[in-house]
């Protein structure tokens, strides 16, 4: 007897455009000099709202879809970031007194890898560049840097070195910012650090540290807490939090993480 052939369905394909609303809007920011305020958020928040009511009922039951995941997530965010912002300023305003000598790019490197495998990596990057800021930025240079801004660049030739460096930098980066001269304080000690050969791998090291650490831990980073709630959820199997650890994060991640900063950071 003849067998009747499979029949292939795709279910839910319009999310694919939704999905790519919320890739695009992640570079929103840089499509124009003056984005209007929270366009962003809002085409991500409308592509999430367009795709659960568009999606077919059977779609979101067949996938046991629910809530709870992001749920978790969100109140963990919200309480880290709701009392995080009174220390960061704190960390900044001391930041020379608590690390004393500025110390070597390694110690940013391993610092918020080690902190971002038990916190998220986000609080935690903010709360080394923070560390860096204070430790770093000389205040008399953006100040300089923030009439240059205003001026439009006119006494480029005449100002000093770091002066002329970060304004350069400013260029490079936030060009259309710069053009519109709607550049802040934040944007120029970035700039500061970029374009200063000796500080720019302190930025390299914090922003290495945060994001390859993360994998080190379920906790350390938002999707992977996600992740290991929607599995528990559908009944598969996962490894528990020490086994995670001990049985891939040790022999698998540590060596790697080390071989980085020996390449990369260890001067």
């Amino acid at each position: 007897l003849a067998e009747e052939h499979d029949h292939w369905r795709f279910d839910g394909l319009s999310n694919i455009l939704f999905l790519l609303v919320i890739l695009g809007a992640v570079f929103i920011n840089n499509l124009f000099i003056n984005p209007p305020p929270f366009l962003r958020e809002a085409l991500m928040i409308g592509a999430a709202v367009g795709s659960y009511f568009t999606t077919k009922k059977s779609v979101h039951s067949s996938n046991h879809f629910n809530f709870h995941p992001i749920q978790e997530v969100a109140i963990l965010f919200i309480g880290i970031f709701a009392t995080m912002m009174p220390a960061l300023d704190w960390l900044q305003n001391n930041a020379q007194m608590i690390l004393g000598k500025a110390p070597p790019p390694g110690f940013f490197y391993w610092g918020s890898g080690i902190l971002s495998s038990v916190l998220d990596n986000a609080p935690t990057y903010l709360s080394f560049l923070s560390a860096i800021f204070g430790s770093f930025i000389d205040h008399e240079t953006i100040a300089q840097v923030q009439q240059l801004v205003q001026n439009g660049g006119a006494d480029l030739a005449t100002v000093a070195e770091p002066v002329r460096h970060t304004f350069e930098a400013l260029q490079k980066y936030f060009g259309a910012h710069l053009a519109a001269k709607t550049i802040g304080k934040e944007e120029i000690e970035i700039a500061y650090l970029l374009g200063n050969a000796e500080l720019n791998n302190f930025i390299v090291a914090i922003s290495v540290g945060a994001v390859f650490f993360g994998a080190n831990t379920y906790i350390g980073n938002g999707p992977n807490f996600m992740v290991k709630s929607i599995a528990d959820h559908e009944k598969v199997h996962s490894p528990h939090f020490l086994e995670y650890i001990f049985k891939w994060a040790l022999p698998i991640m540590v060596p790697m993480l080390v071989i980085i900063w020996w390449i990369f950071f260890r001067h």
